[in-house]
C-alpha cells in the first residue's frame, strides 16, 4: 500500500489486497497467541488472584483455537468496514482481536482465572502497540514498506559496517601497549576481585560451581548489553557532524555500536571458555543453544539502541539517566548472586528483568548443563521483538530530523 505526498490513499488491486489481508490476519494471530504464553509467564512470576490452577506452564489448549476464533471475527468485520482508512484498519484489527478474544476467554474457558485473562489483554495490547503501525509524522500511517526498503539499503551497505566496525575498533587500542588485552582484562580483572570476595560466601549457593565460572556465565551476557546500550545511545550524537556532510543509512551508526561491543565479546567468551576449562568447567552439547540466547539478548539490545540514540539527540539527559538505569539494573540482574538466595518478594522483580531468564538459562547451560526453562525464555523473546519492531520504525520516521537538532 502506498500513500502520495498529499497523503491519498491509492486502492490496491486485488490479488494484492488477498495477500495483504492473509499477511495481517497471521501477524495478528500470531501477537495474540504470543500474548496468551507470555501472560502465562507473568502470571506465574507476579502471582494474583486466586489459585493458578492448571494453566501453568501452558493455558489451556482451547484458549489458542478461540483466540484465533474470535481474532478472525473481528479481523473480518474491521476489514469489511470500507469507510475506514486503510492505516486505521490496520490498528482497529488487533486491537478488537485483543478485546474480543478477551471477552471470549471469560465466558468460555473457565479453567482460566480471571487475573490470567487480565494480564492476557494487557500483555496483547502492549504487543499491539509496539507491533502494529501507528500514525507517525506527516500522515504516513502505513510505513512497513519505507522499513523494508530501508533494511535492504542497510545490507546493501554491509560493507560499509564491517569496515567501520573494524577501524573503531582497531583505532580504539592503537595506541595501547596491550593492545586488544585490554577487551578482556577489564572483565578479568573484576571476576578475580569478586572471586576473592564471594566465593567462601555464595559457594554453597552456587551448588558447588566454582565461583569465576559462575560469575563470568553472568557477566558475558551482561557486558554484551550494557557496553551495546551505552555506546548506541550516544552514536548519533557524537556522529552528528558527519550525519551533515553526507548521506548513508543512519542506523549503521548504531549498528556499528552494536558491531564493536560484538567483536568484545566474542574475545570475552572465549577468555571465559579457557578460565572455565582452568577450573574444571568444560563446554557441553547444549552450547548448541547459546546462539538462540545470544539473538534474544541482541534482540531487545538493538531496539533499545534504535530507541534510545534518536532520543537522546532529543533531550539531552537520556544518556545520564539510561547510565543511573543501567547501574540500578545490573544489581536487578542475577550476576553476581544466584536466584535462589532471592526472597520470593523480590524475585518478581528480578523476573520481570527480561535480562534475568537469558542470563539465567546461559549460565545453566555454561556452568550446569542443564536444559533451558523454554517457558520463560518466551517473555522476553517477545519483548525483543517488540523493542526491534517498534525501535527501528520510530528511529526511520525520525531520523530526518536529526540533523536539524545539532
Amino acid at each position: 500500500m502506498t500513500y502520495t505526498a498529499t497523503s491519498q490513499w491509492k486502492a490496491p488491486t486485488a490479488r494484492s489486497g488477498i495477500i495483504q489481508i492473509g499477511r495481517d490476519f497471521i501477524a495478528d494471530l500470531a501477537i495474540l497467541v504470543v500474548s496468551l504464553l507470555v501472560a502465562v509467564y507473568l502470571r506465574h512470576v507476579i502471582p494474583a488472584g486466586g489459585s493458578e490452577g492448571s494453566t501453568y506452564p501452558w493455558p489451556n489448549e482451547m484458549a489458542y483455537g478461540l483466540v484465533g476464533l474470535s481474532l478472525a471475527v473481528t479481523y473480518v468485520a474491521a476489514s469489511l468496514a470500507g469507510h475506514f482508512h486503510s492505516g486505521v484498519r490496520r490498528i482497529l484489527a488487533p486491537l478488537a482481536g485483543a478485546v474480543v478474544s478477551f471477552v471470549v476467554l471469560v465466558g468460555a474457558v473457565p479453567g482460566m482465572s480471571i487475573a490470567q485473562k487480565v494480564y492476557f489483554l494487557v500483555v496483547s495490547l502492549i504487543l499491539v502497540a509496539l507491533l502494529v503501525p501507528f500514525p507517525v509524522r506527516h500522515g504516513r500511517i502505513d510505513d512497513r514498506a519505507p522499513v523494508g526498503e530501508s533494511i535492504a539499503r542497510v545490507w546493501r551497505n554491509r560493507e560499509l559496517l564491517r569496515i567501520w566496525v573494524s577501524y573503531n575498533v582497531r583505532a580504539r587500542y592503537a595506541q595501547a601497549v596491550l593492545g586488544i588485552a585490554w577487551i578482556v582484562l577489564f572483565p578479568l580483572s573484576t571476576a578475580f576481585i569478586m572471586s576473592l570476595v564471594f566465593a567462601d560466601l555464595l559457594h554453597s549457593a552456587t551448588r558447588g560451581a566454582p565461583f569465576i565460572a559462575f560469575f563470568l556465565a553472568g557477566i558475558v551476557p551482561w557486558g554484551l548489553f550494557n557496553q551495546s546500550v551505552a555506546a548506541g545511545m550516544r552514536s548519533i550524537v557524537t556522529a552528528m557532524g558527519l550525519i551533515n556532510q553526507i548521506y548513508f543509512p543512519r542506523e549503521i551508526i548504531v549498528l556499528s555500536s552494536l558491531g564493536e561491543a560484538i567483536v568484545d565479546t566474542s574475545f570475552m567468551l572465549l577468555a571465559m571458555l579457557v578460565i572455565d576449562a582452568i577450573v574444571g568447567v568444560y563446554p557441553n552439547g547444549l552450547f548448541v543453544v547459546l546462539p538462540l540466547l545470544f539473538a534474544i539478548e541482541l534482540s531487545l539490545t538493538l531496539g533499545l539502541m534504535l530507541l534510545l540514540s534518536w532520543l537522546s539527540a532529543v533531550v539531552r539527559d537520556i544518556p545520564q539517566l539510561v547510565t543511573v538505569l543501567l547501574q540500578m539494573l545490573f544489581y536487578l540482574t542475577p550476576i553476581i548472586y544466584p536466584l535462589s538466595i532471592v526472597p520470593p518478594r523480590v524475585q518478581a522483580l528480578l523476573m520481570l528483568n527480561p535480562l534475568t531468564p537469558v542470563i539465567v538459562s546461559f549460565r545453566g547451560i555454561v556452568v550446569y548443563n542443564t536444559v533451558p526453562d523454554w517457558a520463560s525464555l518466551i517473555y522476553p523473546a517477545a519483548l525483543g521483538v517488540a523493542l526491534l519492531v517498534f525501535g527501528y520504525r520510530s528511529f526511520k520516521s525520525n531520523e530526518d530530523y536529526l540533523a536539524d537538532l545539532v
